[in-house]
């Protein structure tokens, strides 16, 4: 079944995070709304590290058997999406073939009523699936809906000379880090140019913050904030943009929250919260 669920994409996606979700659908609770968790970009990465040095601190790693085996809460479905990095057209991985290998995966375990969590790229991911008649509700946590200013390369060519030698040496760290030959990589550079078009924005709620305005815990964020605002005049949580004036003229769904940086969204004391509220109690 797994082979035959999107022969053309599958090239594309984790493999093991669909096996995952059969797996779970075949034993799963009954009676109960599934809910989906989809982690960021990095958590691959993060979460091979985490297994070697037996840290898990900041990823969806240590969320796996808090999700998977707790019988007093809905068991949800986990997506941990993954790239290849030796493909040779990178620019077809993208989210919207995530979003539609997920969509088939709900079609073919007929999933009803579903609610997707996502953090970081996952909400972006989560913001297309929106518009599946199978998705009744879409949390975003700091998705870049309106862009990553670290990934606006052609701005930072023309102020690099600006540059601090610690501002330098991130910028130079980010290029090495962060492959813009992805197809993903070029929808989170600016963000969704139609929103309302690719989403049901009445499913979603996003969250995010400005930093520069209230600063977080992470000093490596909120330096990388002050350089996106100095520098190209964008607040964001370090990472992804935070624009006030299309939240309020787009009139999506917003939770507008205070020194969160974006390195804190894998930690239980951030996303735990979110979860109960979304969780079905038997």
């Amino acid at each position: 079944m797994l082979r035959k669920l999107d022969s053309n994409n599958m090239q594309t996606v984790y493999n093991h995070a669909f096996y995952k979700l059969v797996r779970v659908a075949e034993v799963g609770k009954e009676n109960l709304d599934p809910l989906i968790f989809i982690c960021g970009q990095m958590s691959h990465h993060t979460q091979w590290i985490e297994s070697k040095t037996g840290l898990h601190k900041n990823s969806c790693f240590q969320y796996q058997n808090f999700f998977e085996y707790d019988d007093e809460v809905h068991t949800p479905y986990i997506f941990i999406y993954d790239y290849p990095i030796r493909l040779q057209d990178k620019s077809i991985v993208s989210d919207e073939i995530f979003a539609r290998s997920l969509a088939n995966v709900l079609d073919i375990l007929k999933l009803e009523n579903v609610t997707i969590m996502g953090i970081s790229n996952g909400g972006m991911i989560g913001t297309l699936l929106s518009k599946s008649p199978r998705v009744k509700e879409v949390l975003a946590l700091h998705a870049p809906i309106f862009g990553v200013p670290l990934l606006q390369r052609e701005k930072w060519e023309k102020v690099k000379n600006d540059l601090h030698l610690s501002e330098k040496a991130i910028y130079l760290i980010s290029k090495l880090w962060v492959n813009d030959e992805f197809g993903y990589m070029h929808l989170m550079k600016d963000g969704f140019p139609n929103l309302e078009d690719v989403a049901n924005l009445d499913k979603i709620t996003f969250t995010g913050s400005d930093i520069t305005e209230v600063a977080s815990k992470s000093r490596l964020a909120n330096n990388l904030a002050y350089m996106n605002y100095i520098l190209l005049g964008i607040k964001s949580d370090g990472m992804v943009s935070y624009d006030a004036g299309k939240i309020k003229s787009t009139g999506i769904n917003f939770i507008k929250e205070e020194g969160v940086s974006h390195f804190e969204l894998g930690t239980p004391s951030y996303t735990t919260p979110y979860y109960k509220k979304l969780i079905r109690k038997k």
